[in-house]
């Protein structure tokens, strides 16, 4: 019985003078699953990959219960009769997942909490942030269903729940809720025996904070780990095709690059992602251009440097991404804290540049980036110590090659030619050599393909004074040829 007087009206109840339609606990289910949808694809988007998310509706019991606590307007004031509890792996993620939903939603004010840091010393070890949310900041998103109801929920009631804990906190609060909370034994034994649980509890919670804290420096450590090769700069590379301006404050516009050879880019790159939107194409214009590409061949021997698989397996994504997502993750790959630095405040995600650090955690000096420098005397002056992805080093071996043995000495079928004939889907480019001759080079080469040329091209021209450089040893040169 509540508390107070209820009187039947239909299906609606009036008590207090409020009237509450309990018709709307029909669809508040979906509500909550609606809303656990949402938000674990939106934290898979982030690549945070939290333990577990679920989502529930009070029953009516529960919130009649509740609702018989002096509140004006039960309904406006209850904040959790739908609620999500996310349970992270980390202290990292959930405090990420925490600016994710402040970033994302409005918060109720005052609704913001960790309700164990309210508790008295002896009470100590509670550990959950409780965050009440009262819709999206940003209606147009796209992502509430219209008419939905999740949208219905937020239209009707006071605020949506959403709490956020570790599994060590996790597994301390589901052990001390049966005990003690709800313990009927916790409340039967004598003051000196609960004063000793109490006690073992504040023990179990120092416990708890020194896991949280070791799982944090292991998070710290795989973010941050030690890598003999240095991540390549990006004004550090060279495209013999002054494809990519060096400077940060490159004009925008990557006006040599039109949307269809961008469409066309990013299907051959990922051909088994999703196809990206019209702002999707917007919005990785805006990319190439922040970086300072001017051609589609800067951009794909760039990309053929380092191992897309790897970046894609590294993200571990549990929902399909766009190839826009792909290129996006590349070039973070490939570019590293200057690509942050670039690229932050494009897009409309407001904290874009601190969810690219976040990204770039499952990154950093875990990626392998194919770069090549060239030395020796027969070396171009202009790429000396320069670094250069795979397809760009073979053309500067061909050209260096033709310099010292001429032409015909970097000719090899279907790689190098003589004339415009090698197949199209070699995407061969025209090089221009000193003498006014021309060699077709082909550009559509992996890492693989670019070394195995390198080696061919150099072990058979001896006579060629060049050794090209990978992580510090030479690919192949003439005293081991």
């Amino acid at each position: 019985m509540l508390n107070f007087e209820q009187r039947s009206l239909g299906g609606r109840y009036v008590t207090a003078s409020v009237e509450i339609d309990y018709t709307n606990w029909d669809w508040l289910p979906r509500a909550a699953s609606e809303f656990q949808a949402y938000l674990v694809r939106l934290l898979a988007e982030q690549t945070i990959k939290p333990h577990d998310v679920s989502a529930r509706a009070k029953s009516i019991a529960s919130f009649q219960r509740k609702a018989a606590k002096p509140y004006e307007d039960p309904v406006g004031e209850i904040t959790d009769t739908v609620a999500v509890r996310v349970i992270t792996f980390s202290i990292t993620d959930r405090d990420r997942i925490a600016e994710i939903i402040k970033d994302r939603f409005v918060v109720k004010p005052g609704e913001d909490r960790n309700p164990g840091l309210e508790k008295s010393e002896r009470r100590r070890g509670y550990d959950c942030w409780h965050i009440v949310i009262t819709g999206e900041k940003q209606p147009e998103s796209g992502w509430l269903i219209e008419r939905g109801d999740l949208s219905r929920y937020f239209n009707t009631f006071g605020g949506l729940e959403v709490q956020l804990r570790t599994v060590a906190a996790h597994a301390w609060a589901e052990f001390e809720h049966a005990r003690r909370y709800k313990g009927r034994s916790y409340n039967a034994v004598t003051e000196q025996d609960r004063e000793t649980i109490d006690q073992l509890f504040g023990a179990a919670s120092d416990a708890r904070r020194a896991l949280d804290e070791t799982f944090v420096a292991i998070d710290r450590i795989l973010a941050h780990p030690t890598s003999s090769a240095p991540q390549p700069e990006l004004d550090e590379a060279v495209n013999l095709d002054e494809g990519r301006a060096e400077s940060e404050n490159a004009p925008p516009g990557p006006d040599g690059v039109s949307d269809a050879e961008v469409a066309d880019l990013l299907h051959r790159q990922f051909p088994g992602d999703k196809e990206a939107s019209e702002s999707g194409m917007r919005f990785a214009r805006e990319l190439l251009s922040a970086v300072g590409y001017t051609s589609v061949q800067a951009i794909e021997d760039d990309l053929l440097s380092i191992d897309s698989d790897q970046v894609r397996s590294l993200m571990d994504y549990e929902v399909p991404v766009t190839r826009v997502r792909r290129l996006d993750d590349d070039l973070l790959s490939l570019h590293g804290e200057k690509y942050i630095r670039l690229t932050a405040d494009l897009g409309n995600v407001r904290s874009r540049a601190k969810q690219l650090e976040w990204r770039f955690d499952r990154l950093r000096g875990k990626t392998g980036y194919s770069r090549y420098s060239l030395e020796g005397s027969d070396c171009p002056p202009e790429l000396l110590s320069k670094l250069l992805p795979g397809a760009a080093a073979v053309r500067a071996v061909v050209v260096a090659v033709s310099r010292v043995a001429g032409p015909g000495a970097a000719v090899m079928p279907d790689i190098v030619s003589l004339r415009d004939d090698l197949p199209k889907w070699t995407r061969a480019k025209a090089v221009d050599l000193e003498d006014g001759e021309v060699l077709y080079v082909a550009t559509n080469l992996n890492r693989e393909a670019s070394e195995r040329i390198i080696s061919d091209l150099l072990s058979s021209n001896s006579e060629v004074d060049l050794r090209v450089i990978k992580d510090g040893r030479a690919l192949l040169s003439p005293s081991i040829a």
